[in-house]
């Protein structure tokens, strides 16, 4: 082997003609934009249920001290919302495109490689039982103008509150046919059942703010303060 031959240099130049095909999927936040991350565990809907329960409280435990750590841990989280096995992060592009939180490719499968270390590490500490797998979360991310952000939160939490209302009507042998909120609530009275007495984080998820600290809420009743923690003071 010519050894003399090789060199960083003689690498780069021979690798060029794939760095150039990877640029091709090497997309970057913009610079002052926002976005949404959204993380959703593979297969755990369907693996940690507890029928007939309506939340499993062990691995909603581990789903609350997972979302916790992940957003402290990255300071450009600005706004984090979590329910059941998803969580969505609001970030903001910035000034140096190159830098690690700034390519997407990159972001994305460090992202969910770290929620996935985090929550197979609290399992553990909440004996929570893994099924012998090693549990994943996928990742998407969509841009959104300053406007659309908290029309995203609303979306979200619209799904959260619905499917644990459902939930409780499997738990309380509700009438599978009764649709909406209103309906199942009025049969969850029937039964002893005070709604609004159920914990905050149950009905409304988690929520993590850079600027403030609040607990759970329902957000379309309270829209000026989903702003504030997403933005700061307006």
């Amino acid at each position: 082997m010519a050894k003399e031959k090789y060199s960083y240099e003689y690498a780069l130049k021979k690798y060029e003609p794939f760095r150039q095909n990877e640029e091709i999927y090497n997309n970057k936040l913009k610079e002052d934009n926002y976005y949404i991350i959204r993380f959703d565990g593979k297969g755990m809907t369907k693996g940690f249920k507890a029928k007939p329960k309506a939340i499993n409280e062990t691995f909603f435990n581990t789903m609350e001290k997972t979302f916790n750590e992940f957003c402290k841990t990255y300071p450009f989280i600005i706004f984090g919302y979590s329910f059941s096995d998803e969580i969505s992060i609001l970030i903001k592009g910035g000034k140096d495109e190159n830098a690690e939180e700034n390519r997407i490719e990159k972001l994305l499968s460090l992202l969910s490689c770290k929620i996935a270390l985090l929550f197979n590490k609290f399992a553990q500490n909440y004996e929570l039982d893994l099924k012998n797998k090693d549990w994943l979360f996928d990742a998407r991310i969509v841009a959104l103008k300053r406007n659309e952000v908290t029309s995203y939160f609303l979306a979200r939490q619209a799904f959260a509150i619905d499917k644990y209302i459902m939930q409780l009507k499997t738990e309380y042998d509700i009438d599978y046919n009764l649709k909406t909120s209103k309906l199942v609530l009025d049969e969850l009275k029937t039964k002893g059942v005070e709604y609004k007495k159920l914990p905050t984080k149950y009905r409304y998820g988690l929520t993590y703010s850079k600027f403030t600290k609040y607990k759970a809420f329902e957000f379309e009743s309270k829209k000026s303060l989903l702003k504030q923690m997403c933005f700061g003071k307006l």
